[in-house]
């Protein structure tokens, strides 16, 4: 039990136990001090009497209580005895029913094993108030024949147990009123720093997005993301016993182990905006390249800047980065996402998700399985080409050059995927940025043909690719065009990224 709710029912029961534990002791002075002990049915009608507020039947004097007199007086044996004797066992067994196992339960189920609030557990009030009868599920839990004794004694825990009730209910009410509204208000305020800094996450693994992930703490127990809510304002509990930051202040929630709710491996999220861009282009055209050349000039800017930048993925490793002049093809099939991290005193986190696939998953193909869920969320795409493989198909004179993966090609099979996907009819024009880049710049003889034009455009109208022009500015309302050099002194890979990241956070379009 938590900190929290030892306080929430610490506080009820005390205050039951204590007005209990003073009608006991008043009512023991009424039976030996001025009641007949031999009209044991007077003494158990002045018990229930006094414990409900009234006035005892045959009048009692409670100045008796001070005196040493009333020790002694405990110890007749005559029918006050028996009496006293039952009263105490039925307060003792009032008290074990407080103090049981089944008073304490506030775990939740399996499918989410937090500790409850007191306050806020499912059926809570019936829960409160059985507290002082859980000496029947205590004995219960013995094999279940002793309990036979609180039942034989329940006409003596009664009296104790419906006062302790009506004290429960009173405080429990009270402390629920002031739970509710710490709840609300502290839960509303969550929700609004998250849905303005994170607004939701991605798994790099199985690509699905969702609104928060779910957490694993320390002892392997898997629940819901913790926020303010039934659970505990500040600090959640787990059914172990292990407390869990339940409060995005601060990014104190940034390092809590995430788990992705569709596919159920461990991901990291961080409470970071995640802004995803899709690498498009064909087998070869330097996509993992440009990727890779862009994180580099990312993190150098984030340096200048004063910016924590941390890629995350073994992808963006500096020793993949600093590799990136012999990058070995893409594998083909489902790859998980590279990703990195960007964060400073006066930055909210932030997490750039790249999806770098094989472009041989561009190649028209009617059996293609279609996994590129990232499609549905992405923030940009960067389609590269590469000026020398468009000029050759150009100047090919085979007759299947038709059939080749020529940008046009590649755009209309990628389109065709993130029609499907995304459920966009003809007419649709999406809103994401389309940047189109043309690679290996570093090249001279492919700086020497693209700058022989005015544009990229033109180059790519002068080789046979103007239906690509047509093509990308009629499916996508936002297309820019950039030629770039991924390796060398001149290299510039950042500059489609960075129109990406400007184009969809404000923060980062002042830094790049």
């Amino acid at each position: 039990m938590n900190k929290t709710n030892k306080s929430l029912m610490g506080t009820a029961v005390a205050v039951a136990v204590m007005y209990c534990s003073l009608t006991f002791l008043l009512t023991a002075v009424d039976l030996f001090g001025k009641t007949s002990p031999d009209d044991v049915g007077i003494q158990i009608l002045n018990l229930a009497t006094l414990l409900s507020g009234g006035n005892l039947v045959a009048g009692t004097d409670l100045g008796y209580l001070g005196s040493l007199s009333f020790y002694y007086d405990l110890l007749p044996t005559d029918a006050g005895t028996s009496a006293m004797l039952f009263l105490t066992i039925g307060f003792l067994l009032m008290v074990l029913g407080i103090a049981s196992p089944a008073s304490r339960n506030f775990k939740g189920p399996a499918e989410d094993p937090q500790e409850f609030l007191f306050t806020h557990r499912p059926l809570a009030i019936v829960k409160c108030l059985l507290i002082p009868w859980n000496s029947l599920a205590t004995f219960w839990s013995f094999k279940k024949a002793p309990v036979i004794i609180p039942i034989a004694f329940l006409p003596f825990i009664a009296p104790f147990a419906l006062v302790a009730d009506l004290l429960l209910l009173a405080v429990f009410l009270l402390e629920w009123l002031v739970m509710t509204a710490k709840i609300s208000f502290a839960f509303k305020k969550d929700r609004e720093t998250y849905e303005s800094h994170t607004q939701y996450a991605v798994c790099p693994k199985c690509k699905m997005n969702f609104y928060q992930p779910l957490v694993k703490c320390q002892c392997g127990l898997v629940m819901k993301y913790p926020v303010p809510n039934v659970y505990g304002v500040r600090f959640h509990t787990c059914n172990n016993g292990h407390k869990i930051l339940s409060t995005g202040e601060g990014r104190s929630r940034s390092k809590i182990q995430s788990v992705c709710p569709y596919c159920k491996k461990e991901i990291q999220t961080r409470e970071a905006k995640p802004i995803v861009v899709s690498m498009v282009g064909a087998s070869g055209s330097g996509k993992t390249t440009i990727m890779l050349s862009a994180v580099d000039g990312i993190c150098s800017k984030a340096k200048e800047k004063g910016i924590i930048s941390e890629p995350a993925s073994k992808g963006l490793s500096p020793a993949a980065v600093a590799a990136r002049a012999s990058v070995i093809p893409t594998v083909s099939g489902e790859t998980d996402s590279e990703f990195l991290f960007m964060r400073s005193r006066e930055l909210s986190e932030k997490e750039l998700i790249v999806n770098d696939i094989s472009g041989l998953e561009f190649e028209p193909d009617r059996d293609k399985s279609l996994f590129e869920e990232y499609y549905r969320y992405n923030d940009g795409i960067v389609f590269a080409i590469d000026p020398l493989a468009v000029v050759a198909v150009y100047n090919s004179q085979s007759p299947t050059k038709s059939s080749k993966a020529t940008p046009v090609n590649v755009l209309e099979s990628f389109y065709n995927m993130y029609t499907e996907i995304n459920g966009y009819g003809p007419s649709v024009r999406s809103t994401v940025p389309l940047a189109v880049v043309m690679t290996k710049m570093d090249d001279p003889r492919v700086a020497s043909a693209v700058n022989a034009e005015k544009t990229p455009e033109a180059f790519l109208a002068k080789y046979g690719q103007d239906a690509f022009v047509k093509i990308a500015g009629t499916a996508f309302e936002n297309t820019k065009y950039f030629k770039v050099a991924s390796l060398g002194q001149s290299q510039n890979a950042l500059d489609p990224f960075a129109w990406i990241l400007a184009s969809n956070d404000d923060d980062l379009k002042q830094i790049l």
